[in-house]
């Protein structure tokens, strides 16, 4: 209850769980003493008399966790305390000719450089890979426009090279998923939290009443896979017309890149061209225009399926801001029924790490928790 309300009294926490006070009054201070949780002052309500009740958070110090995340072009380090504060993060670029072993060696060589930082305090590393990922055998299926990652076991590497320290893996989207139903989706109080991560690939994550549903093999949120097009391309998972095809980041490059040079003077980059689009440049205005038909699309097979009351547009297109989400609203409310779309309520994520702060909560879940 602390780690979920982030600040709450021993009374509600009694209230709350169906714990006596004495109970809730013993388990609170071993956690004290553990320097798992500290307290804090609550703020006074209104009119309230009396002195301020004392309340109850996670502790900054001296426990910490570190997350690796992978992504196509480059894969980050962070190291977060308990209330999920990253207090020190590196990134690095990934060549795209890079083996999975160079890689592997890199991501070590980082981890190292931050493990003499928390080593004695470190609660778990979290691993946070794109996908197709197989959660339940944590294997890599594929990584389009990246290394042959399926005939490298990350997570068993990993584990044989840290053999006393806790290692938890997750798909990105379904991490991204989980630290915006903390975020959003509790305060909402949302039944059915579906979250898009839009970006260098097309993933999501469906959350029910704070539980990621993972399928079978773990695989479930693949919107990016399914198709909008028939007869479209062939994409590298079987399927053709792929979502991800026409709507990634990196797609949308390529597709700017040809004319680039008449919108900008500066290098293209995913940056430049949120700046192109805020500055309402026709030609990207067009294609991203393009891009919120496509995803609207997908959201649509997504919604008649698994019917959410919470969709949250994440990851790098969360930053072409409110008009972005809008367009995307409006193709989507032409092809699904008006009671269904009226339940719906839309949001744009935090402009934070939401993979980072899910991997945290994943390691946090399976070891204090």
């Amino acid at each position: 209850m602390i780690y979920e309300r982030r600040l709450c009294s021993r009374s509600e926490i009694a209230q709350g769980s169906g714990l006596d006070a004495s109970t809730v009054t013993r388990v609170v201070q071993q956690l004290v003493d553990d320097r798992i949780v500290e307290e804090s002052i609550l703020q006074k309500v209104e009119n309230q008399r009396g002195r301020r009740s004392i309340g109850l958070k996670m502790a900054a110090d001296p426990h910490r966790v570190l997350v690796v995340r992978l992504q196509r072009l480059n894969f980050k380090v962070a190291m977060l305390d308990l209330t999920g504060s990253i207090l020190k993060s590196i990134e690095i670029p990934v060549n795209s000719v890079s083996t999975a072993e160079n890689i592997f060696d890199r991501i070590v060589e980082s981890l190292n450089s931050f493990l003499g930082l928390c080593k004695e305090n470190l609660v778990g590393i979290g691993i946070t890979l794109p996908g197709p990922f197989l959660e339940d055998s944590e294997r890599i299926v594929l990584i389009t426009e990246s290394p042959d990652w399926h005939q490298f076991d990350l997570i068993k590497r990993l584990r044989e090279h840290y053999k006393n320290i806790p290692i938890h893996s997750k798909h990105d989207a379904k991490a991204a998923a989980l630290a915006v139903w903390i975020s959003q989706g509790l305060d909402s109080e949302s039944k059915v939290t579906l979250y898009l991560s839009a970006g260098q690939g097309i993933g999501s994550g469906l959350v029910f009443s704070g539980n990621v549903f993972k399928g079978s093999l773990g695989t479930a949120g693949e919107i990016g896979h399914t198709s909008v097009d028939l007869n479209g391309p062939l994409c590298r998972c079987g399927n053709n017309g792929c979502l991800e095809l026409y709507t990634s980041s990196l797609a949308l490059l390529r597709n700017l890149g040809k004319d680039w040079q008449n919108i900008s003077s500066q290098p293209i980059s995913f940056e430049e061209v949120v700046v192109a689009y805020k500055n309402r440049n026709p030609s990207v205005l067009k294609e991203v225009s393009r891009v919120a038909q496509y995803l609207a699309q997908g959201l649509v097979n997504s919604i008649n399926l698994m019917n959410p009351d919470l969709i949250v547009l994440g990851d790098e297109y969360s930053k072409f801001g409110d008009s972005f989400l809008e367009n995307i609203k409006i193709h989507i409310q032409k092809k699904i029924l008006p009671s269904v779309f009226k339940n719906i309520n839309f949001q744009l994520a935090p402009q934070t790490d939401l993979v980072i702060g899910g991997s945290f909560h994943h390691v946090i879940q399976n070891e204090m928790l």
